[in-house]
């Protein structure tokens, strides 16, 4: 399939599906039609991409993705490997949430405190 049509079905921008090409996540091949080349990618590179914004998602950064696929799809790194990344992964979040959740704290505070003096001035 063309870009425009890998872009219809997975929401992605065709920037983003080029990008992601030009940094080794997909890949592509090359069909030239008059003086024109083309890509084309493969009905695999839909889940591909889905798996990379979901590791996008989980907070996986381009690279770490880049080499968890390069890596896990050749099963380059052993399992007992794979799980100190995931746990890795999952504390970096749960720090993410927790200090997220400070801000929404701050923030909740502040805007009580602002209400109350806006009561305040109301009322004078």
């Amino acid at each position: 399939m063309l870009i425009g049509e890998l872009s219809t079905k997975t929401g992605l921008s065709k920037d983003t599906i080029r990008f992601y090409e030009k940094i080794g996540l997909i890949t592509a091949n090359e069909r030239q039609a008059g003086t024109r080349i083309y890509k084309e990618f493969g009905i695999e590179t839909v889940e591909q991409l889905r798996l990379i914004n979901q590791g996008k998602a989980l907070g996986f950064t381009l690279n770490e993705i880049k080499q968890l696929i390069n890596e896990w799809g050749s099963n380059e790194i052993p399992k007992t490997e794979q799980i100190l990344i995931i746990e890795h992964k999952l504390q970096e979040i749960t720090q993410k949430m927790q200090q997220l959740g400070d801000i929404k704290t701050y923030l909740a505070e502040k805007l009580n405190k602002l209400k109350q003096e806006v009561c305040v001035e109301t009322l004078q």
